[in-house]
């Protein structure tokens, strides 16, 4: 058998034309892949985006607000983590307590998702023009009303030797002197008294007993309380003054929002049903909770 030696043949080059088409047309596919894996990802998260369930979104805090011109209470932080840790087992909601009525004022104005924790006296003063309603009343002894009296020792037999103070009063300084412009009947001698502000009722008390002040603007409750914390010092003094019954602390609630609030405005009537939500009433000086009566509504919508 013989062998031939045949010479290699050079291979057929694609045309040049033919090359750029095929490399043009990789590229298209490439591009096109890579466009709708793109727009599969987009999908996924507009899918997850928009099908979430309404659950899901934290819904709007109720918020509790706190202002109260009849007592001094220092100690806010207390009062505030309290108060949130209770009502945060029921529900979104916040408790926001104010030391100043001016900015307590400011701060609710307007607002509708929130209820309003506030003195009678305050409540009279803004419930117009803020179109407030009571839904609770607060309780105290087993009684929703209290009232002011001047206490002053013994000796002191009438009003005017005390106009020039110092009147010793736990109140903030503009209820104070509108409780004692219904006593002295005179408007330049309720703004003109000195005025010693205390943290409790029966500090106020206390105080004459110190000699700190010449009276005392204090609760009728708190005056039957130093017959037993101090019963020598309760037998000398005597009332000189009466002031108004009013209500104690009221829950008010924004007029629109008085349908949509019932659920948080009975967690907070129900707080005297368990330990913890006694235990943060008296922080508010309180026992519990009464639905005001209507002759209750008609004196707070008295002049």
């Amino acid at each position: 058998m013989r062998w031939q030696l045949l010479e290699a043949q050079p291979l057929e080059q694609p045309h040049k034309m033919d090359f750029y088409i095929t490399t043009e047309t990789v590229c298209k596919k490439t591009r096109s892949r890579r466009l709708s894996s793109l727009r599969a990802i987009l999908f996924f998260f507009a899918v997850i985006l928009f099908s979430a369930p309404a659950a899901s979104v934290a819904p709007d805090k109720i918020m509790v607000y706190f202002y109260s011109s009849e007592t001094n209470i220092n100690n806010f932080k207390s009062l505030k983590m309290g108060f949130d840790r209770y009502l945060a087992e029921y529900g979104a909601y916040e408790f926001q307590p104010f030391d100043d009525r001016g900015k307590f004022d400011t701060h609710v104005k307007d607002k509708e998702r929130c209820l309003l924790l506030l003195s009678s006296w305050h409540y009279k003063n803004i419930a117009k023009n803020f179109c407030l309603k009571v839904a609770l009343a607060g309780i105290r002894n087993g009684k929703k009303y209290h009232q002011r009296i001047l206490v002053a020792p013994s000796t002191i037999s009438h009003i005017k030797s005390l106009k020039a103070g110092p009147i010793a009063s736990a109140s903030s300084l503009q209820h104070t002197r509108s409780v004692l412009l219904g006593m002295f009947k005179e408007k330049h001698a309720a703004e003109g008294a000195r005025i010693l502000t205390v943290p409790k009722d029966i500090d106020a008390l206390m105080s004459v007993g110190f000699g700190m002040s010449k009276a005392a603007l204090t609760t009728r409750s708190a005056f039957e309380e130093l017959r037993t914390v101090n019963p020598t010092l309760y037998k000398k003094m005597g009332i000189v003054a009466q002031g108004e019954e009013s209500l104690l602390l009221l829950l008010a609630v924004p007029e629109t929002f008085m349908k949509a609030s019932s659920e948080i405005v009975n967690v907070i009537k129900n707080m005297p049903m368990d330990p913890d939500g006694r235990n943060k009433l008296k922080m508010l000086g309180l026992d519990g909770w009464q639905e005001p009566a209507a002759s209750d509504r008609l004196k707070l919508e008295a002049k």
